[in-house]
């Protein structure tokens, strides 16, 4: 059992030491990477994280940002789905900012789905190391994109579930397809999900075919039964989450405006807003050639002329401005890697690098592996980096129009990472091949000179046009020539040396193939030499963005977390309930205000469409409409930068809840929001014609002395009393959110009449006279009765994952590594195991 175990510990353990390795800042020195979007996520969850401290629950809605939203997007509730407990043991219990556990998941998954796919164990530790160690999930760590990097760890466990039940692995493949299912949905990165689930819809489709042609009916139909039913455990488990999710998505910019301008856009995003990261095809160049196009923002630049000319007149600038020695050398490498990226994107953080050695053996592996795998391999590595082409490529237009929910997402360059384990797969797997001497020696000579050729002479051809190239960036018209002019040539000097050292990290790869075949190398050091080779390539392109400045102490994270003179000001404010602008900075990019104010502003991908159109047709310009920053209760607006910002009461605001005295009828949503320019929200409300049964029984001449206040404050239920003479409209300072997906009101006790939408984006309620108590509750059905689905589906899952593994090993024991690595895939059946093959040679 020790034996047959040894080969897996072994792998566990270097994969383990890989990430300790090139992310040693974080166990030697206690370092961590600053993460940029996991410090704005702390922000938009502090709310969340105030209630949960108190009561040990978690809320439901928040008003730490855009005025307030559901908290389903921020962080949902950890209630049900209990297969989080097992994502929790293969993160080893530790958090999502833990980057290196996170590169180990990554890794550790897909070695095991190298493994099923039968890649013999020592090329599955190169393959997992190739994957975990790219320069994507580089990329992503830094930005702190910790939900999108565990999804695409989980990936592969989802693609090993699948291929086991495909393979007829039914009990064990299905139960393992519907938990690694369950907690890739768990960590809530749809966008991944949804990506891969398309290419896993193309391998079924190649098995189904296979099937066809070879006729076997009866276990594909089996197969994809098992597939259905797992696939909807996994989605039943997380029942909580997706409900909720689609219910909202449905009131954001993902789903449909009831402007009119907007009406022939249908739902989903903007096509230019989704496709604003897109690859173009030459710069997909870089996933061979990594600085093709100058790099990304995240990259160092040491020991270029640009640096070496304005580094230090930018660190003593910053000395002058008040930066301390450390802030300001990790702001003026940031600033100087600003300047290199020259490519169509907006910015990149890094350039995204498959890597030579990869590359080289995904051709090899096309001309020397056969079978259905192969086609699936190929069509998905491709597929994946069509969608990051984006609006360069037709088809992701055809898409964008026709294909079921592809216009809901945006930033279509994350399937980079998708495309690039494929690739890595599809390598390893051709590298194996190589070695297995049933392949004639003249087929696997074509395919070395082959992929050496189409690989190689593309790096050539980079090298040679890479001179006639222009290099201009799009912001280059903003320095001066003589700094523009050092740029270029960094920049084509940079494009140079990466093209050459491409070609040689192929040359030499295909060198040791090479003596392999011919019998100058033997297997165990053709494939030492070349894992070596591949980890190295990527390794050394990895540390130029995660050179040693780049990691920080925790304190300093923590420091942002620390309020200001400002902040402090405006928290000595005992009211419990009001909103504030910061306009340090742009207040629709800048989470950090909602470290401790409830925010205007915030940094949210699904914003609600009533709050962007709000934005851009009023908030964008918050001086000229200060009217509508009143009737969402702003009562602070900070300006100024750092220590002589300043927070400016503002005397109009409306406060929580007022009566009316006026009401406007309008036909329109478009007439509603153009309304807003000129309303006193406190004297005059805006109600669509569509309302007009709501307040028709509302007295011309209402109680003038009536009263009405918020008593009590939580997000989820907020108490109001009032006093008056005569029916009213009271509108409250609260962003509407349809009633039936979730908010109630009652009347002293007892179920009310629902609030209807005010204003173009405030909910109003027409009450009754005399003297009473109102209570606003978010009490959502869809995520109530999805807890309930979560945890009975949950339980099954795990219960029957610990049965079909007690019952896989009882049946079959655990195969030994011999057995696993000669599973390569003819007509989809492993070969009998054959003495010297592969590896073992």
């Amino acid at each position: 059992m020790i034996q047959r175990l040894l080969p897996h510990i072994i792998a566990v353990v270097v994969i383990f030491f890989s990430t300790f390795l090139l992310y040693s800042p974080y166990f030697l020195d206690g370092k961590v990477l600053n993460q940029s979007d996991n410090v704005r996520a702390h922000a938009m969850q502090s709310e969340i994280t105030k209630y949960e401290k108190e009561s040990g629950e978690s809320i439901l809605w928040t008003q730490s940002m855009f005025s307030g939203m559901p908290t389903y997007q921020i962080r949902p509730p950890d209630r049900g789905n209990y297969t989080r407990y097992v994502l929790r043991a293969l993160m080893l219990n530790q958090g999502m900012a833990m980057v290196p556990i996170l590169i180990f998941l990554a890794m550790f998954c897909t070695y095991f789905l190298l493994i099923v796919l039968g890649v013999d164990w020592r090329l599955s530790i190169v393959g997992a190391l190739c994957y975990g160690l790219s320069t994507f999930y580089c990329d992503i760590a830094d930005a702190g994109h910790s939900t999108k990097m565990m999804a695409l760890g989980l990936l592969p466990g989802v693609f090993m579930g699948a291929i086991l039940t495909l393979r007829g692995k039914y009990l064990l493949g299905g139960a393992l397809f519907g938990l690694f299912l369950a907690i890739e949905l768990y960590v809530n990165h749809i966008q991944i999900t949804y990506y891969g689930f398309i290419i896993l819809g193309i391998l079924c489709l190649i098995k189904l075919w296979h099937a066809i042609k070879i006729k076997q009916y009866k276990p594909i139909a089996i197969s994809f039964l098992t597939l259905a039913v797992a696939g909807l455990l996994g989605l039943a488990a997380n029942a909580s989450r997706l409900m909720t999710t689609y219910e909202y998505s449905k009131e954001t910019i993902r789903g449909k405006s009831e402007l009119a301008s907007k009406a022939d856009k249908g739902g989903g995003l903007d096509a230019d807003y989704a496709f604003d990261f897109s690859y173009s095809l030459s710069e997909s160049m870089s996933l061979l050639v990594p600085n093709i196009y100058g790099g990304g923002v995240s990259q160092t630049y040491k020991g270029t002329k640009t640096y070496d000319r304005i580094y230090n007149d930018i660190i003593s600038n910053l000395n002058k401005e008040g930066y301390s020695s450390d802030d300001a050398k990790k702001a003026a490498e940031q600033q100087i890697g600003s300047l290199f990226y020259w490519g169509g994107q907006p910015w990149v953080g890094v350039a995204i690098y498959f890597g030579a050695v990869i590359c080289f053996l995904f051709v090899l592996g096309i001309f020397l592996i056969q079978g259905p795998y192969k086609i699936w391999l190929t069509t998905g590595a491709f597929l994946a980096l069509m969608f990051a082409w984006g609006n360069h490529f037709f088809v992701n237009d055809l898409m964008f129009k026709y294909f079921p929910m592809f216009n809901k997402f945006r930033a279509v360059s994350m399937s980079l990472g998708i495309s690039q384990l494929f690739f890595v797969i599809l390598a390893v797997w051709g590298l194996q091949e190589l070695m297995n001497p049933a392949v004639a020696v003249e087929k696997k000579k074509k395919a070395i000179l082959f992929a050496a050729g189409i690989t190689g002479g593309l790096a050539l051809l980079v090298l040679f046009l890479g001179s006639g190239m222009s290099f201009d960036g799009k912001n280059d018209s903003k320095y001066g020539a003589d700094l523009v002019g050092l740029l270029k040539e960094d920049r084509a000097s940079l494009l140079r040396s990466d093209a050459m050292r491409t070609i040689l990290f192929i040359g030499l790869s295909a060198l040791a193939a090479w003596f392999f075949i011919k019998g100058r190398l033997k297997s165990n050091v053709a494939i030492l030499g070349i894992g070596i080779l591949a980890v190295l390539d990527i390794w050394m392109v990895d540390k130029r963005s995660l050179y040693p400045a780049k990691f920080e102490s925790p304190s300093v994270k923590e420091a942002e977390a620390k309020p200001t003179e400002v902040d402090k000001q405006i928290m000595n404010d005992k009211d419990p309930y009001f909103r504030v602008l910061d306009l340090r900075g742009n207040p629709f990019t800048n989470a950090s205000t909602s470290f401790f104010h409830k925010s205007i502003g915030g940094y949210h991908a699904a914003k609600l469409m009533l709050y962007q159109e709000l934005i851009e047709k009023y908030l964008s310009n918050p001086g000229k409409y200060i009217n509508v920053l009143s009737m969402l209760n702003t009562k602070y607006i900070i300006q100024g930068e750092n220590e002589k910002a300043v927070a400016f009461p503002n005397p109009q605001a409306a406060g929580n809840v007022w009566f009316v005295k006026q009401i406007q009828t309008v036909p329109t949503a478009d007439a509603e929001l153009d309304s807003l320019g000129n309303l006193s929200p406190k004297q005059k409300a805006i109600v669509r014609d569509t309302y007009k049964d709501k307040i028709s029984k509302i007295p011309a001449n209402t109680d003038t002395a009536a009263s009405i206040a918020m008593t009590k404050y939580h997000p989820d239920k907020m108490t109001y009393k009032y006093k008056s003479g005569t029916e009213q409209l009271a509108v409250f300072s609260e962003v509407y959110y349809p009633p039936a997906k979730g908010w109630n009101m009652k009347l002293d006790g007892k179920p009310y009449d629902d609030f209807f939408k005010v204003d173009f984006l405030l909910r109003g309620l027409v009450v009754p006279a005399g003297e009473h108590t109102l209570e606003m509750s978010f009490e959502p059905k869809s995520f109530y009765t999805g807890e309930a689905i979560s945890k009975i589906a949950s339980v099954i899952l795990i219960l029957l994952t610990l049965a079909s593994l007690i019952w896989y090993f009882m049946k079959e024991g655990l195969p030994e590594v011999s057995q696993m690595h000669d599973m390569a895939i003819v007509n989809d059946k492993p070969k009998k195991a054959t003495p010297g093959k592969g590896a073992k040679k």
